[in-house]
This record gives structure tokens, C-alpha cells and sequence, in this order.
């Protein structure tokens, strides 16, 4: 008798005896990838829920109106991006609030980096601010602009779909 786990040939499989075995092996792979993915998708919707009211507290504060406003704005993309990680991956209704949730993110970050380089400005450079505005920068690139070119290049690509898909006609366009 086989293992629990094991995969037994089917009579009338003519593939070699291991490949059931591999097919086996990725489908578990797959859904160990699964459990992770969502598992880090509900501790970044915790760990930002947490973020994003206290900087709703913040708002209410007048001296950190402004600090609790850009974390409002880039733990909120977060808080989205959590939430899609939990969904389908392959699904086109999780891409696109995702790559809506990166850009979301870009967004805060280039409000960190413009709050940054006002902060330079009227205290003068230190080593902290310098780094705060790097990584801010960094952020606002990858995030922001990735978002967006990932945005429009899934537009293309969806609408190129689309069009090799429709049947050809003649004549005129309506």
C-alpha cells in the first residue's frame, strides 16, 4: 500500500510513473504559497489598521494634522494592498485595486518626501533628513511611477487582448 501523501499511476496513464508525483508535489507547493501569501496579507492589514488610526488621531491634533495625513495616505494603500494579497492573486478584479493601492502608496511617499524636503529647507540638512528623503524618493519611484507604468502597460496588454480576440470586419469603424 502507498503513503498517505502518495500518488498512485492510474491504470490507464501512458506518462511515466513520476509525473503524477511532480503534479502532486506543485499542486502542495502551491497551496503552501497560498497559506503564506495570505497570512502576510492579514498581518499587513493589522499592522496597518493599527497605523492608519493613529494617524486618524493624529489628524485631530494640530500640530501633526499634516504627519497624521501622509500616513493616512500610505498606511491606507498599505491597509488596501493587505486586503488584495488576501484575494486571488491570478484575478482580474485583484489586480488593478492593487496596482491602484501601489500607486496609493507612491502617493505617500512623495508626500513624506515633499514634508522632508520642506523640513530641509527651514532646519538645514542632517543626516536623518537626507536619509529620510532618499528613502522616500526610492519609495515614490518604485511605488508611485512602477504603479503607474504597471497600470498603463496592463491597460495595453488588456486591450491588445481584446482586440486580437474580436472577429475583423469590413468596412467602416462605427
Amino acid at each position: 500500500m502507498d503513503a498517505p501523501g502518495a500518488v498512485s499511476k492510474p491504470e490507464n496513464d501512458q506518462g511515466p510513473w513520476w509525473e503524477a508525483q511532480a503534479w502532486a508535489l506543485t499542486a502542495e507547493a502551491d497551496r503552501k504559497a497560498d497559506r503564506k501569501r495570505r497570512r502576510e496579507g492579514t498581518t499587513l492589514i493589522i499592522g496597518s489598521a493599527v497605523f492608519v488610526l493613529v494617524s486618524v488621531l493624529c489628524l485631530f491634533v494640530d500640530q501633526l494634522m499634516l504627519i497624521g495625513l501622509v500616513c493616512l495616505v500610505f498606511f491606507g494603500g498599505c491597509l488596501l494592498a493587505g486586503i488584495m494579497m488576501r484575494g486571488d492573486p491570478d484575478s482580474q478584479t485583484t489586480l488593478v485595486p492593487s496596482l491602484c493601492a501601489s500607486v496609493i502608496m507612491g502617493l505617500g511617499c512623495g508626500l513624506i518626501f515633499v514634508l522632508a524636503l520642506m523640513a530641509v529647507v527651514v532646519y538645514g540638512a542632517s543626516v536623518n533628513q537626507i536619509a529620510v528623503l532618499v528613502v522616500a524618493a526610492v519609495g515614490f519611484v518604485f511605488f508611485g511611477i512602477g504603479g503607474i507604468v504597471a497600470l498603463v502597460w496592463r491597460h495595453r496588454r488588456r486591450r491588445t487582448q481584446l482586440q486580437n480576440e474580436r472577429p475583423h470586419r469590413q468596412g467602416r469603424r462605427p
